[in-house]
C-alpha cells in the first residue's frame, strides 16, 4: 500500500489560525510605528522648509520674523513671509465660522489658518505674531507660537505630547503638564524619570506640533516637537 506525504487539513487549519493570531498582535504595532515615523519625517521637512522660506526672505526682502509688525496679510507679516517662499494656496482669517474646517482640526476660532500646498496646514493667533524676537514664558506661551499639521485635514488631527499637551485654544500653545505633577518623577502610566523629559516610553506622535518663530529660525516648541527634532 502507498503512504502519502502531506498535511492533513487540521493541520493546515491550526497553521492558519496561529499565523492569524501573530498577525493581529503585530500588525497593529508596525502600522503604529510606521504611522509614528510618517509624521516624525513631514514634521522636520516642514520646518526644514519654513527655515528656508525664511532664509530666502532674508536674503532677498531683508525681512525675518523680527521684522514683523502686521498681523494681517500685508508686507511685514508672517503670511507674506511664508508665502512668497511656501505658496500658501488658501487663507483662512479667524472668526470665520462659516468654514468649519479649523474648528475640526482644533484651532481656535481666533486663529489664522494657512493651507500649504504639499498638504501641511499652519495655524496662529495673528495679534501674538509680532516683531518675534523671545518666549515670553510668563505671558503663558508669549508671542509667535503657531501649530502645523503635517497632513492638513486629514484625521487625526490630534496634537503631539508626551507627558505634557499643548493648549490649543486660548493660550496659543502654551505647554501644560497634564499628566505630570510639578516636580514628579512618575507619569500617570507608572513611567520613571524627570519631569519634562520625553522619551520613546512615554512619546505620542501624532500629527499636530508646536512651532516657535524667533528672528531667522523657526523652532519645535514643546517637549514632543523638540523629542521629533533633536532625540530621534
Amino acid at each position: 500500500m502507498k503512504k502519502h506525504l502531506g498535511f492533513t487539513l487540521a493541520e493546515v487549519l491550526i497553521t492558519l489560525g496561529i499565523i492569524g493570531v501573530v498577525a493581529a498582535m503585530t500588525i497593529p504595532t508596525l502600522m503604529s510605528n510606521t504611522n509614528s515615523s510618517e509624521m516624525k519625517t513631514a514634521f522636520k521637512k516642514i520646518l526644514s522648509a519654513m527655515n528656508q522660506a525664511v532664509t530666502m526672505s532674508v536674503a532677498l526682502n531683508y525681512v525675518d520674523f523680527a521684522d514683523i509688525t502686521q498681523t494681517n496679510t500685508a508686507d511685514d507679516s508672517l503670511y507674506q513671509i511664508l508665502n512668497d517662499k511656501m505658496h500658501i494656496v488658501r487663507f483662512l482669517p479667524g472668526g470665520n465660522n462659516a468654514d468649519e474646517e479649523a474648528s475640526m482640526m482644533g484651532f481656535a476660532d481666533t486663529n489664522y489658518t494657512l493651507f500649504f500646498a504639499d498638504g501641511m496646514t499652519l495655524s496662529y493667533n495673528p495679534t501674538n505674531m509680532h516683531h518675534c524676537t523671545n518666549y515670553n514664558v510668563a505671558a503663558r506661551g508669549g508671542r509667535c507660537v503657531g501649530i502645523v499639521d503635517v497632513n492638513g485635514k486629514r484625521k487625526p488631527n490630534k496634537l503631539s505630547n508626551c507627558q505634557a499637551s499643548m493648549n490649543q485654544g486660548s493660550n496659543n500653545g502654551y505647554v501644560s503638564a497634564d499628566n505630570v505633577a510639578s516636580g514628579a518623577t512618575t507619569d500617570n502610566k507608572g513611567v520613571s524619570h524627570p519631569a519634562g523629559v520625553c522619551h520613546d516610553g512615554n512619546a505620542q506622535i501624532i500629527d499636530q506640533f508646536s512651532v516657535l518663530f524667533k528672528g531667522q529660525q523657526v523652532l519645535p516648541n514643546g517637549y514632543a516637537a523638540r523629542y521629533v527634532l533633536y532625540n530621534n
